[in-house]
């Protein structure tokens, strides 16, 4: 094996000022023993979760006399009045119920109060109408859940047929988050969990399930998209909001360098071992594998609180350099 003896005479006289002094304050650093995880790192973006979106439909014909929910990415929440109109449909029960209340048939009052319901006539209006003996011309459509109101296709004075999509409302307290992941790496992502989630947006900490991984490769990217599960009850997070994805894998303990200790060429790894004596610096071969952060794990060659070289490249060049010198 090559060796380096920095005390050689003639070494430190064929090398600069600069460099001798270098070679004089060789810094090493011990194979250290460590417990961590494995990372990936990628990234991705909010949308809503569709199984959280829900359609606003009418039952019967309407001709819209006011609105309450009038702009879209407005939130409203489950009970608060959407829209007011005029059903001839709704009316006429309504009639007919007050018809029932008045000979006090009650067989005739739980049929037409249920086919009102039936029509999506609030319980709350049908309810009021028993107390008061009263029907008011005009229905109002109150949400029957809370959300952001991602679409709106109803104005003031237009008439809605039975049937009619008037409103789309999306839950975001609970997002999707789609993160583009190389082939490669597919393998590792279906292996964890959960992953951790850095946005821009906020410097708030977050965690998320993986729910999906796609079936299909996109062609272009040779990448393939993952689904996230977000809980966002704070609503703190609005869509389309930029993040990046952490995946970790399991925790292992193995023997671990700086990037900086280790010498790579080609598919071999090298390190510069101390030796026996003062300033003498054995080239040794190690299996190592190249990690996230910067860091080899040593698979063997060394042991545990062995020394090496901090910076294998400058005593790569150094090394070099003595070889020329003696030359």
């Amino acid at each position: 094996m090559k060796r380096l003896f920095l005390s050689l005479c003639v070494v430190i006289l064929s090398l600069s000022p600069l460099s001798a002094k270098q070679l004089f304050n060789v810094k090493t650093i011990k194979v250290v023993k460590v417990m961590d995880s494995e990372y990936k790192d990628f990234y991705g973006y909010t949308k809503p979760n569709e199984e959280t979106t829900r359609d606003v439909v009418l039952r019967y014909d309407a001709f819209v006399s006011d609105i309450y929910a009038n702009k879209t990415l407005t939130y409203v929440k489950k009970g608060e009045p959407l829209f007011r109109a005029y059903s001839p449909e709704v009316y006429t029960a309504e009639q007919e119920l007050l018809g029932a209340l008045r000979i006090n048939n009650k067989g005739m009052i739980d049929s037409i109060a249920q086919k009102l319901k039936l029509l999506g006539v609030d319980e709350g209006v049908i309810h009021k109408i028993i107390i008061d003996k009263n029907t008011p011309e005009q229905i109002t459509t109150y949400a029957p859940y809370s959300g952001y109101i991602t679409q709106k296709k109803i104005n003031q004075g237009s008439f809605a047929p039975k049937g009619s999509r008037l409103y789309e409302l999306s839950d975001y307290s609970n997002l999707w988050m789609m993160v583009s992941v190389y082939e490669k790496d597919v393998a590792f992502v279906k292996n964890t969990k959960t992953a951790e989630l850095f946005f821009d947006i906020t410097t708030k900490p977050y965690r998320a399930k993986v729910d999906y991984i796609y079936p299909n490769v996109d062609a272009k990217t040779k990448s393939v998209e993952v689904r996230l599960l977000v809980d966002n009850a704070s609503l703190e997070l609005p869509i389309n909001a930029f993040a990046r994805v952490r995946f970790s894998g399991m925790k292992k303990e193995y023997l671990s360098l700086p990037k900086s200790a280790v010498l790579t060429k080609g598919s071999q790894h090298f390190v510069f071992a101390k030796g026996e004596f003062e300033g003498e610096y054995e080239q040794k071969e190690v299996n190592a594998k190249r990690l996230f952060n910067d860091t080899f794990e040593i698979i063997s060659g060394l042991k545990e609180g062995n020394e090496v070289v901090a910076n294998a490249l400058f005593m790569f060049d150094a090394d070099a350099q003595i070889n020329g010198a003696l030359q």
